[in-house]
């Protein structure tokens, strides 16, 4: 007896069953491009805090009092606006003032980190040049700090009075939590600063808000100008 014989093809596979390859494929390609792209992110994007162990130059550049005291009574005489100065201290000794730099009548202070309008090429004469008395450390208005890891900065405000300088607000900064170039303080309801615009005091009275400029001590002088002016 003659043995049947089918004469029809296999099915065909069905597409998913060559498609879960290709996706398992594809998502082990895409989750190990993302984990790398990840770590090179994180290789390309150093802190920006200072470091611990190196020298930098510190100044306010720009500090703002409220319209009135702490309590509301006016600053000067006649309403005038406050006469701003400050102070740095660290490690319990002042180390830089600007009372002989006060800025009168103003509401908003801001001072420079060098002491006359040069160039590059003017500071580069007073640096290398013999013949010259005059020595950076004349021109470079700010203080110098070693930064450490529990170290603190603290920052006084006042109004200068003929009698007696009014308080205007203070406190302490966290060396390590500092970063090169401008860093903007706010001070909150309870005399703190924050970063935090929104949770500056709006009507606290007394010190309002300051930036604190930190520059790398160690860099060429070409850029100490430009970091200071």
């Amino acid at each position: 007896m003659a043995e049947n014989t089918s004469t029809e093809s296999p099915p065909a596979p069905s597409p998913f069953y060559y498609g879960v390859p290709l996706l398992i494929v594809l998502a082990v390609g895409a989750v190990f491009f993302l984990g790398e792209k990840e770590g090179n992110e994180d290789k390309a994007a150093p802190s920006r805090k200072v470091v611990v162990g190196k020298d930098y130059y510190v100044l306010v550049t720009v500090m703002e009092f409220h319209p009135a005291k702490q309590g509301g009574a006016s600053w000067d005489a006649g309403n005038s606006a406050p006469d701003l100065y400050y102070q740095l201290s660290w490690n319990g000794k002042t180390i830089y003032h600007t009372e002989n730099d006060v800025v009168k009548n103003v509401l908003i202070a801001k001072w420079f980190g060098l002491g006359a309008n040069v160039s590059v090429m003017d500071l580069r004469k007073v640096l290398s040049s013999e013949g010259q008395r005059l020595s950076p450390r004349n021109l470079i208005k700010a203080a110098s700090i070693f930064v450490e890891p529990n170290g603190e900065l603290v920052i006084r405000a006042y109004d200068d009075d003929p009698l007696r300088d009014d308080f205007a607000g203070g406190c302490a900064i966290p060396l390590a939590d500092l970063e090169p170039g401008d860093n903007a303080y706010f001070i909150d309801v309870e005399g703190k600063p924050t970063r935090d615009r929104d949770r500056m005091a709006a009507d606290r009275g007394g010190l309002k808000r300051f930036v604190l400029r930190v520059v790398d001590s160690a860099q060429p002088v070409e850029k100490l100008v430009e970091a200071l002016r």
